[in-house]
C-alpha cells in the first residue's frame, strides 16, 4: 500500500470515528455536509481522494478543523486493536456495496434499539 492510499484510508477511519462520536449516522452526516451518502461512504472507507472544499464541508459538518480530521488519534483503534470477532465482520463487510452496506447498517441500528 502506497502512501497516499494509506493516508486516504487513516483519513476516512478518522472521520468516520468523528462523525460517529457525534451520534451520526452516514444518511445524517451526508445531509449535514451536503454531500452524497455514497460520497461520504467512499470517503470513510479510503476510496476517494476528497477536494479541500468537500474537506472543508465535512469539518464544518464535524464541528472541527480540517488539521483535526488528519490528526493520528489515539482513540481511533486501529484493526490490529479490534477483537477477531470484529475483523471477521469488517472483511465480510469491506466486500459490499453500498447499497448492501445500508441496508445492513438499518438493520444493525433496529437491532440495536431492541437491546
Amino acid at each position: 500500500m502506497n502512501e497516499t492510499t494509506q493516508m486516504l484510508k487513516n483519513l476516512g477511519r478518522r472521520i468516520a470515528y468523528l462523525r460517529k462520536q457525534q451520534g451520526m449516522s452516514q444518511e445524517d452526516f451526508a445531509e449535514a455536509s451536503g454531500k452524497m451518502i455514497n460520497t461520504i461512504s467512499n470517503i470513510e472507507r479510503g476510496l476517494s481522494d476528497p477536494k479541500i472544499s468537500t474537506l472543508v464541508s465535512i469539518s464544518n459538518a464535524l464541528n472541527t478543523s480540517i488539521e483535526e480530521l488528519f490528526s493520528e488519534s489515539q482513540e481511533n483503534p486501529t484493526e490490529n486493536e479490534l477483537p477477531s470477532n470484529i475483523l471477521v465482520i469488517l472483511q465480510i463487510l469491506k466486500k459490499q456495496d453500498d447499497k448492501t452496506l445500508q441496508v445492513i447498517q438499518k438493520q444493525i441500528e433496529a437491532l440495536l434499539e431492541l437491546v
